[in-house]
């Protein structure tokens, strides 16, 4: 695209960052720089990626694995003269200074600057054991000095709401990195101790560059650390960043969710110790009801055979009202033959004797006419004869009465009266039926009992 061409016409993105990459990439091919590394971070790739800086001014840079050979890996910190080309991405618009060759020229001043102030506050004792705070185990509340927008913070919450969500947490909000932020830091951790608002204070941030760290390592930030009543924790980015505030604080983390596990582990293993707890009761709860459960099942068994046999024992024991029925039929049904034997012997007797004084008659007449020994005889035989017939009819009624009073006996032994008088007793609701256990009764029913000689009425008082 010719130079004229630009003027009368307007470009898309992709032509726009087409002509910065052929112009980057044709006059800026050959480039050595002088610069401090900050940032390094080797990726997976195994190429280098970090920042060229010096007091004004910072540049992206990169060592490709290709050419790592001739060189020694960096340190964040490490002066170097660097040579190579830029290379400008089109796709993001991204500028990149690609490094083939770089040599070591000495220690960086800002490195050099917190190694110096490291040495000094370790002269003064700030880094003693002996005056380290111990973190308490029991934490009420929990003080955090970061940014209130960075990734520090997400990643303390996180922690804390997953390991201990019952903690109370005060957040100091401050500036972590850029001019004021050092004072900002150093304010927001002495209000926290002026207001005696928590039990430790977490201070740090998420990782970045030498220098977005370098406010950690800054004399009013290191001199609040150290004044602190409050233990506090410096959790300041990864592992490999080591600030002087790592130095003077009373315990270091490697980073700001590992300050959050090392400030919740007494609530987090308190609370894996009740859910132990809780699952080992849950469970000999369930052992014991599962135990219980088979118990009650065999209970209902036996009670579903037991109501069996009472319904099969019930439908063969008549009721009160049926055996009272019964015995009146059997006394009427006895009344009656008895009536009928005594109407059947009064009848036969009446025939006899109606016979014997018609042929007591004729032999009246006869005996008139006959020997008054053959009267007499007659007369003897007629009183005998009268004798038998009265002997034979009490001999009859004896035996009648005899049985009558067996088949008495009888019914009154299957009588419930008879158990009545034993001392045994009927319980019925008022409408008659029959109470056999407690659950057919409830608290305020009226009941009748039954005895002998009449009936009682009751109310009951539990059920």
């Amino acid at each position: 695209m010719e130079a004229y061409d630009l003027l009368g016409r307007t470009l898309s993105v992709t032509e726009a960052n087409g002509l910065i990459h052929d112009t980057v990439e044709e006059l800026f091919y050959e480039l050595s720089i002088e610069g401090e590394i900050s940032g390094f971070r080797p990726a997976s790739s195994g190429h280098w990626y970090f920042t060229l800086k010096d007091s004004g001014a910072a540049i992206d840079s990169a060592v490709f694995r290709s050419a790592q050979p001739q060189m020694v890996m960096p340190e964040n910190g490490d002066l170097v003269i660097a040579k190579g080309s830029l290379s400008y991405y089109t796709k993001t618009g991204r500028l990149t200074f690609v490094i083939r060759e770089m040599k070591k020229k000495g220690d960086g001043t800002l490195m050099e600057m917190i190694e110096k102030r490291k040495a000094y506050y370790r002269s003064l004792g700030y880094f003693d054991e002996d005056r380290k705070k111990p973190i308490p185990e029991e934490i009420e509340k929990l003080g955090i000095v970061t940014s209130a927008s960075g990734a520090a913070i997400r990643d303390i919450l996180n922690v804390t709401k997953r390991r201990a969500p019952s903690l109370d947490i005060i957040i100091f909000p401050t500036a972590v990195q850029g001019d004021g932020a050092a004072a900002n830091i150093a304010m927001r951790i002495r209000q926290a101790n002026l207001f005696g608002a928590c039990s430790v204070l977490i201070v740090g941030r998420g990782g970045g560059s030498a220098e977005d760290l370098a406010a950690f390592s800054e004399p009013e930030v290191i001199e609040a650390i150290h004044a602190s009543d409050i233990p506090v924790i410096s959790a300041v980015g990864h592992e490999i960043d080591w600030p002087i505030s790592d130095y003077v604080a009373d315990r270091r983390a490697p980073t700001p969710s590992a300050a959050a596990e090392i400030v919740t582990e007494t609530i987090f293993r308190r609370r894996e110790r009740l859910d132990k707890a809780m699952m080992i009761s849950s469970s000999l709860i369930r052992e014991r009801l599962s135990g219980y459960s088979s118990r009650l099942e065999r209970c209902r068994h036996a009670l579903a055979g037991m109501e069996s046999r009472i319904l099969r024992c019930k439908s063969q024991i008549p009721s009160t009202d049926d055996l009272r029925r019964l015995l009146m039929l059997r006394v009427r049904n006895a009344e009656t033959r008895l009536y009928y034997a005594e109407d059947g012997l009064n009848d036969i007797i009446a025939e006899r004797i109606r016979k014997n004084e018609k042929a007591l008659m004729e032999y009246r007449e006869a005996l008139k006419t006959a020997l008054s020994g053959r009267f007499a005889a007659a007369a003897a035989s007629f009183s005998g004869t009268r004798k038998e017939l009265n002997e034979a009819m009490r001999l009859s009624i004896r035996e009648r009465k005899a049985s009558l009073d067996t088949l008495i006996r009888e019914t009154e032994a299957l009588s419930p009266l008879a158990v009545l008088s034993r001392g045994y007793s009927v319980t019925t609701d008022a409408d008659g039926r029959i109470i056999r256990s407690r659950g057919d009764a409830t608290p305020g029913q009226e009941i009748v009992t039954r005895l002998m000689d009449g009936e009682l009425r009751s109310i009951v008082k539990e059920g």
